[in-house]
């Protein structure tokens, strides 16, 4: 005798395949009876547009998400980035400190304005002008300080050899 626990299925046995007849084919064309009546007309009428020559029609498209351009022709492109790049701000922040600290942060701000500026034309973000400002204070501080080096060394040696 079988246990029912053995039985892994107790539900609703279906026929065999073999047994099953053919179903129609669903993309067979449907022959609809020829009686019926016409439509009726529409509720609305068309949507009146202006005449030739008119200087007007519909306003432009609505703006989407802040930051983000709505073009119709391509709705998944995405627009600029809103804000200001954050690393043309942290290079003219280390290229102005650079000033106060012997130029040293001014070669991280001159190396952090270029990379700016590369990010800032590749993604269209704003900062663009930050950057570039920034690359040309670092520049001009690290050129600074270098002068300003060469010329302590040029003095000390010209001092010691008289």
């Amino acid at each position: 005798m079988t246990n029912p626990s053995d039985q892994p299925f107790q539900g609703i046995e279906y026929p065999p395949l073999q047994n099953v007849p053919p179903s129609a084919d669903p993309s067979a064309p449907i022959d609809y009876p020829a009686g019926y009546p016409p439509l009726p007309p529409p509720l609305y009428p068309p949507p009146p547009y202006p005449p030739p020559g008119y200087p007007g029609g519909y306003p432009g498209y609505p703006s989407g998400y802040p930051g983000y351009s709505y073009d119709p022709y391509d709705p998944y492109r995405i627009g600029k980035p809103p804000g200001t790049n954050g690393k043309a701000i942290a290079a003219l922040v280390t290229s102005l400190v650079g000033l106060l600290f012997c130029g040293l942060p001014s070669i991280a701000g001159l190396i952090l304005g270029i990379v700016a500026m590369r990010e800032t034309k590749r993604t269209g973000q704003d900062g663009y002008g930050i950057a570039l400002a920034s690359t040309i204070i670092g520049g001009l501080v690290i050129a600074f300080w270098l002068i300003y080096m060469i010329g302590v060394f040029f003095y000390a040696a010209t001092f010691r050899a008289t």
